[in-house]
């Protein structure tokens, strides 16, 4: 008997899901196949599910990591954690990609997010 095959729309609601609720984008060497394993498809229909939002699967996984990365350099806790500690706490393997990434979904810097929070 054949599975029934999942919509394009399902199978984001459901990696978003498992983002959000298993935080698989801490794990710095998440793989398409692994996610597909989790939400119990193949890696192809992780790449059209993503490629109908225009995205690829880094820019997806990164996205996540970046708002986490947001979350803890605003938190009182780890106010004074340097940039490198933030992306290695966050999934990201380069402080580069996470600040790329802050700057896209923010539209700041995440230096300038927390000078405005915590002051110079």
């Amino acid at each position: 008997m054949r599975r029934k095959r999942h919509s394009d729309d399902e199978i984001y609601a459901r990696m978003q899901l498992l983002m959000q609720e298993k935080k698989l984008f801490l794990h710095k060497d998440l793989t398409r196949d692994e996610m597909a394993r989790e939400v119990m498809t193949n890696r192809t229909y992780i790449s059209r599910a993503l490629q109908g939002r225009g995205l690829n699967f880094a820019q997806f996984v990164n996205s996540f990591r970046a708002q986490y990365a947001i979350e803890l350099m605003l938190s009182e806790d780890h106010r004074d954690l340097p940039p490198a500690d933030i992306a290695e706490l966050s999934g990201f393997s380069h402080v580069a990609t996470m600040n790329r990434y802050i700057k896209k979904s923010a539209g700041t810097t995440a230096c300038a997010m927390r000078e405005k929070v915590f002051g110079p």
